[in-house]
């Protein structure tokens, strides 16, 4: 028998075992994820307490929610471009090390405006790993793997989000987290070192990148490297196995190696129109119009609504403890209880007629209560995803928490049982489990040179509904706090009608497997040459 010597980039994939390596790769992918949210998310639990020191109203606090959305819209096309010419890895590490950087940073101002200009700096750091680390853990696994451990990641990803809340507990509700920094003028108290340690798992993905990672080798395939290629796949195959034997010697140099040789001689204008006009034209325009809409209303949902979560559930708290209504727990919705807050107020103080007029210097317990559950609803969530998505395939998914999102938003602006509606408020909010399976069908809809962007531009028209969304509730809840809830409700549902619209999204990873090598390899080919 003579041993083929000579393999496609998917075969090689395979030989290189699932072993330890693939565990770290999605360890780590789950855990940059959670610096991602870490980073996006706790600006949310901060606003009730920094209010007063900050001196903001609920413009302000709209803004301040959503800045590093912003910084993420306006870098996504430019870190996409970055990731699919200089390489995965490249852009991600010094990315982690300055968005940890900022932070730092902007623990040390004392001035509301400041404080914004530093976290859209962040955010627009953050954003080349969020949008990355998609691509970057997909290409190191095959296709019959490829949903599965994004979703395994995206499982790990809920658990590390759990360091939020107990930062929170920690941090922001300790009156010892308080010291007196002379030469700034500057009271360090405890949100501000929350902020820090939200933002500590940055350096530590940043360190273990550098010692551990190597860069993509679908990446370096596609820029035409063999050579290269070759060694970080030895380089997989010996951590997995111990061994040395690993069988490849070359590959079979397909479109998709000859264009990338040949992309390398253009310009960075020019590469970079490139790369982002195709996903607008035929046959990628329809793909990219839907993944783009799908993640706006994700983002406006799970994102944007978040920003005054923590802000709604501690003052429905405060109103339901101090309350003399004989029944405080009925009656009520959301709505009517908020009504009773000056929300217009630009400083200071909750103004109500049975809340006392105070700065908020701790959040309500149930606050940090309900945050945890949101993150152990996506673990959970996320868990059951991992284990259905290959008997049911992604468009179930996709339609079921579509639209059981977007009526759970409705059901908040409905019903009259305040702690109800705060429970309820937590399934909204999970609108983000369709974001990994987005993602995952985004990198599978378009060619590897293009994967990083596709999936980029989405992200950012995600963040532009996350500060939509953020925007729009600071700015609608106080006089229209009734119909803010539709807006999410109309973007979900039909989101989840459109996913019917999505190429072979309702074959799962089983009806792939029933295909020959030669069928898969032909469909390959043929993406590449679209």
């Amino acid at each position: 028998m003579t041993l083929r010597m000579s393999y496609s980039f998917e075969d090689t994939i395979s030989e290189t075992k699932f072993g330890k390596f693939n565990y770290i790769m999605i360890t780590l992918s789950g855990l940059i994820l959670a610096c991602s949210c870490l980073e996006s998310y706790c600006i949310s639990l901060i606003i009730p307490i920094a209010q007063c020191e900050l001196e903001m109203n609920n413009f302000h606090k709209g803004l301040l929610g959503s800045i590093g959305y912003l910084g993420i819209i306006l870098s996504s096309n430019f870190w996409g471009f970055m990731a699919d010419t200089k390489g995965r890895k490249q852009i991600m590490v010094p990315a982690l090390i300055l968005s940890f950087s900022f932070t730092i940073l902007s623990t040390l101002v004392g001035n509301f405006w400041l404080l914004v200009i530093l976290r859209f700096l962040n955010g627009f750091c953050i954003c080349a790993p969020q949008g990355i680390i998609y691509a970057f853990l997909g290409e190191f696994h095959s296709s019959k793997l490829r949903a599965k451990v994004l979703i395994i990641a995206s499982v790990l990803y809920g658990i590390f989000c759990l360091i939020e809340p107990l930062n929170g507990i920690i941090f922001l509700n300790q009156d010892v987290w308080n010291f007196y920094i002379p030469i700034l003028n500057l009271n360090y108290n405890g949100w501000r070192i929350f902020l820090i340690m939200c933002s500590f798992p940055n350096i530590i993905c940043a360190i273990l990148m550098i010692y551990l990672i190597p860069e993509s080798p679908k990446f370096t395939f596609s820029q035409g490297d063999e050579e290269r290629t070759l060694k970080i796949l030895q380089r997989i195959y010996k951590f997995n196995t111990g061994k040395d034997d690993y069988k490849v010697t070359s590959l079979i140099k397909d479109k998709e190696f000859e264009e990338g040789k040949s992309e390398q001689s253009k310009g960075f204008i020019e590469f970079l129109w490139s790369q982002t006009i195709p996903l607008f034209k035929q046959p990628h325009l329809k793909n990219t119009l839907t993944a783009c809409y799908l993640q706006f209303g994700i983002c406006l949902a799970c994102n944007g609504f978040y920003t005054f979560f923590p802000d709604i559930v501690n003052k429905v708290t405060v109103w339901l403890e101090t309350t003399t209504t004989p029944y405080p727990h009925t009656g009520e919705t959301v709505c009517s209880i908020l009504s009773t807050y000056n929300l217009n107020s630009t400083m200071t103080e909750y103004v109500t007629d049975k809340v006392p007029d105070a700065c908020v210097t701790k959040l309500e317990l149930e606050t940090f209560a309900d945050v945890t559950i949101l993150s152990i609803l996506y673990t959970l969530g996320w868990l059951i995803i991992s284990i259905v998505i290959d008997k049911v395939g992604k468009l179930v998914v996709l339609v079921f928490v579509s639209f059981s999102c977007g009526f759970a938003s409705l059901a908040v602006m409905l019903l009259q049982f305040p702690h109800a509606a705060l429970h309820i408020y937590l399934i909204l909010l999970m609108a983000g489990l369709n974001m990994s399976v987005v993602n995952t069908s985004t990198i599978e809809l378009f060619p590897t040179n293009l994967r990083a962007m596709a999936v980029s531009i989405s992200m950012m028209v995600g963040r532009i509904g996350s500060v939509a969304g953020s925007n729009f509730v600071g700015l609608a809840i106080k006089n229209y706090c009734t119909y803010t809830w539709i807006l999410p409700a109309v973007l979900l549902i039909t989101g989840g009608f459109l996913a019917f619209t999505i190429p072979n999204i309702n074959k799962n990873s089983k009806d792939g497997d029933k295909k020959s090598a030669k069928e898969k390899e032909a469909e390959a080919e043929e993406e590449i040459a679209l």
